[in-house]
């Protein structure tokens, strides 16, 4: 019977093998782009779907944090850290290194899937009004989210390939674009997406891309390229009509609470843990395309929280940092240190407790903490749990919040010579928290000093510091000085101020690999 069989089945593979009709069948379902993106629900999914590469590897699930906290040594290494994150708070990274590779692949991945939607909605012929704006609106997110990666490719990796278009990433081996080139794709781009973005979305929509967002980055691109006048300009007019964006109550409400605040321009979206049912929390691991289903928690609290995994300390260098002179003279500790760092009996100005709202009630820090170190306390929610049990936070990541674009600002005008009128916008900063107000920034160089100062404490622990230091060009002298205070050691050289092209994408695009620019990459 079995012979029988086995016989039918290849007669008539022999019969039909030799038939192309019997091997052109259709597969039912199978997707192409221009079948499938007809309808305006294909195209939020769509857009939807631009979003999820901030939450891979490389990105704010895991990754980017650490490379960058790392790096402007706002974070130190403990001894739990392992692998090549050890690499980063001593410079040792390299072209090899896992995290720079998950860094650059998933910016180009946004770079993609932003450019493959563009390219379909151009193909889109709806009449209807509402998908006429939709699809208007889905074009601004996508030139914003393009705009960010290149961003963060252009000044982390200089001269890189700028694919402005599907049919560019059919080309295998892409040349590298001259930085002044990409800065100036991503300026038209982004003057594009504030004509194509609305103001604000339902609660249903919140955390995509808004216009305010688009005028906040092009703001810092302006400020990046020290096109003062302009960065001036385009972060000013988001604190009038038609823009309402306003500091939060508390730093606190952003990253403790998690609270829904105006001073939010664009940040990736973590949402809370629903279960073993919905997702892995383990994802950022690699799950986020096969084992991690849904899941878009942060695992930042547990990688940092000192009564769970703890992998780095606050550094020496940004507690000391909130110790400086008053309008007097006198040494003072700005408040936000409570805000940022846990440490033992409130040293430094740091928080000396936990746990203010946990059932069993207030802990004191020092009294579970090995050695009294300080450990962090942004984007930590200790003060409603006493540990986490699983990297399960849904603190969303701040990428650009309305105290930045104040300083940003305030930057510009100093830059420009304007310190006076840079005076109220960092005290409106500084007010939020309680410091002192300052009467006058002096002349450019102690606005400058200031200003840098208020960068520092503010912004602590949001992936800023690098960045800062490496367009200020102070970055070699900065962290030398500060890593031979707490190390003994000066590992920054001047190459360090790009990362290095991954050896992967080199390896596989060998014009890119002939296009060396130094030892570095």
């Amino acid at each position: 019977m079995k012979k029988s069989i086995i016989f039918s089945v290849l007669l008539f593979l022999m019969v039909t093998g030799c038939s192309e009709k019997a091997l052109n069948v259709k597969n039912d379902n199978g997707y192409i782009g221009s079948t499938f993106f007809n309808s305006a629900e294909a195209f939020t999914e769509a857009s939807t779907a631009m979003y999820t590469p901030l939450l891979y590897t490389g990105m704010y699930c895991r990754e980017f944090y650490f490379i960058f906290d790392l790096l402007g040594n706002d974070a130190e290494k403990n001894f739990p850290l392992e692998g090549s994150l050890l690499e980063f708070p001593i410079y040792t990274h390299n072209a090899n290194t896992t995290e720079l590779n998950y860094l650059f692949d998933s910016c180009f991945k946004i770079v993609f899937r932003t450019n493959f939607v563009i390219d379909q909605l151009q193909t889109w012929k709806s009449t209807v009004p509402s998908d006429i704006e939709l699809s208007k609106r889905i074009s601004g997110e996508a030139q914003f989210l393009r705009s960010l990666a290149y961003f963060w490719l252009v000044t982390c990796y200089g001269d890189v390939p700028l694919k402005t278009k599907l049919s560019d990433h059919y080309i295998i081996e892409s040349s590298r674009t001259p930085a002044a080139q990409v800065w100036t794709s991503i300026e038209t781009t982004l003057i594009e997406a504030i004509k194509n973005l609305p103001l604000s979305y339902p609660d249903a929509d919140y955390g995509r891309v808004t216009r305010g967002a688009a005028v906040a980055l092009l703001g810092k691109v302006y400020l990046y390229e020290k096109k003062y006048a302009e960065a001036a300009a385009q972060l000013g007019t988001l604190s009038s009509a038609p823009y309402d964006y306003a500091l939060a109550n508390d730093l606190d409400d952003m990253f403790v609470n998690d609270i829904k605040t105006k001073e939010t321009l664009f940040a990736v979206m973590n949402g809370p843990w629903e279960g073993w049912g919905t997702g892995n929390a383990y994802y950022m691991f690699g799950g986020q395309e096969t084992w991690g289903g849904k899941c878009t928690v942060s695992d930042r609290a547990m990688e940092y929280g000192f009564n769970d995994w703890w992998n780095v300390l606050v550094s020496d260098a940004l507690i000391n940092s909130f110790t400086y002179p008053d309008a007097n003279g006198k040494s003072y500790t700005d408040p936000r240190a409570a805000k940022t760092f846990y440490s033992a009996s409130g040293a430094f100005g740091g928080d000396g407790n936990y746990c203010d709202q946990c059932p069993d009630g207030i802990v004191q820090y020092g009294e579970t903490v090995n050695n009294g170190q300080v450990s962090w306390r942004k984007y930590q929610y200790y003060e409603n749990v006493m540990s986490y049990g699983e990297p399960e936070s849904p603190i969303n990541g701040q990428v650009i919040r309305f105290a930045d674009v104040l300083l940003m600002q305030a930057e510009a005008l100093i830059e420009n010579n304007q310190a006076e009128t840079a005076l109220p916008l960092i005290n409106q900063v500084r007010a939020r928290s309680g410091a002192f107000q300052y009467n006058s920034l002096g002349d450019q160089l102690s606005a400058r000093t200031i200003l840098r100062r208020e960068r520092q404490i503010e912004l602590a622990g949001e992936q800023s510091r690098f960045f800062d230091l490496v367009r200020w060009g102070t970055l070699v002298s900065t962290i030398n000085a500060e890593k031979q205070a707490a190390l003994g050691i000066q590992p920054v050289k001047p190459y360090h101020e790009l990362l290095p092209i991954p050896q992967s994408e080199k390896d596989a695009n060998p014009v890119l690999n002939a296009q060396v620019k130094n030892n570095w990459n």
